[in-house]
């Protein structure tokens, strides 16, 4: 399966301040992670609302297919 660069787009407002960042993560899957295990990221860092979080598609393949070798023939 060919895997691709996912990017962790977090967004929220700290003291009137917007904050916009992201992390490249090797797959969606790592950033579906990433999204479940900070829901509760509003409480801890004192922001002023919501943090919003997304999972993009950077479209860059992070791993490809690898070919196999077949057996030699005896």
């Amino acid at each position: 399966m060919i895997e691709f660069f996912t990017a962790f787009y977090i967004e929220y407002t700290v003291r009137d301040m917007d904050i916009q960042t992201y992390i490249l993560l090797p797959s969606y899957e790592a950033c579906q992670v990433m999204i479940r295990d900070n829901e509760d990221m509003a409480e801890y860092m004192h922001v002023d609302g919501d943090v919003d979080m997304w999972c993009l598609d950077t479209g860059v393949m992070s791993k490809s297919i690898r070919p196999k070798l077949r057996p030699k023939e005896l």
